[in-house]
């Protein structure tokens, strides 16, 4: 795998640790190009910018408690990075939850990003709902 490839694939990798999981939305404006466009599949716009692209994580961050996004796979090849992931989440609230249980799977994915200079410029993703 080239250099580039690699670290295509870690920037990636921290959007999801960083951004979706831990909510750290101020890097959306340093691993988002201003004129990023993100196509995900079942909306009905494409995502634009990096507001909007934050505006989706925290929305789906507010709705999905816990909201936890596991990557399983990655392939890199110059500017693209495949990541194929499953995210677990619990949309009930945290008084209503059973102790212990297992959050709720909500969904498992594919996500196609092509990077420039280090950061996204376009994305597509497609997922499907899974049975909780």
């Amino acid at each position: 795998m080239t250099g580039v490839s690699e670290r295509n694939k870690r920037k990636v990798e921290l959007f999801v640790e960083a951004v979706w999981n831990e909510g750290r939305l101020e890097l959306i404006d340093e691993l988002v190009a201003a004129d990023y466009l993100g196509q995900v599949y079942g909306l009905a716009n494409r995502v634009s910018g990096p507001q909007g692209l934050r505006r989706l994580v925290s929305s789906r961050r507010l709705a999905y408690p816990g909201l936890y996004v596991k990557i399983e796979d990655q392939i890199a090849e110059h500017d693209l990075v495949v990541t194929r992931w499953r995210a677990t989440a619990d949309s009930r609230e945290p008084g209503l939850r059973t102790p212990g249980a297992e959050p709720a799977r909500c969904c498992a994915g594919i996500s196609i990003v092509r990077l420039l200079a280090g950061k996204q410029v376009d994305s597509h993703t497609g997922y499907t709902s899974a049975a909780t």
